[in-house]
């Protein structure tokens, strides 16, 4: 795990999100809602077309925490999340995250990450926190 100052950034390189993705995720999590892979289906609700499930726009979140806090975090981290907006095939994904705390020597962290689309609107945001070691 890296050494943060509070107010430092991390981030990850922009994801497009693609319907062949979405499809490879419902079968991944076995949800395969028509709301996330039948496009006519979709067309008839009010999102108007296909959306990306939830989790597959979390997965960069945690991605993000694994590349900068290690695999710690995957046993160690804990995340709220607030989903703000759907997720759309073509859509370019931005995940930036800001160090809100960091103690070096508990391995305490708290990172406040902001997931958004090529057009800036936030689509998830998400508290994450971190005990990298025994208390």
């Amino acid at each position: 795990m890296q050494n943060f100052e509070k107010g430092a950034t991390i981030s990850l390189p922009a994801k497009e999100i693609t319907q062949a993705m979405i499809c490879e995720y419902a079968d991944a999590a076995d949800d395969h809602n028509p709301l996330h892979i039948d496009e006519e289906f979709a067309k008839t609700t009010s999102y108007g077309g296909t959306i990306a499930h939830g989790m597959l726009s979390m997965a960069f979140i945690q991605e993000l925490m694994v590349r900068n806090f290690g695999v710690d975090y995957l046993t160690r981290g804990a995340i709220e999340v607030s989903f703000t907006a759907p997720v759309r095939p073509g859509d370019m994904i931005e995940t930036n995250g800001k160090v809100t705390a960091f103690d070096a020597e508990t391995g305490k962290a708290a990172v406040q990450v902001i997931c958004q689309n090529q057009n800036g609107e936030k689509v998830l945001s998400a508290k994450c926190s971190l005990r990298a070691k025994d208390a």
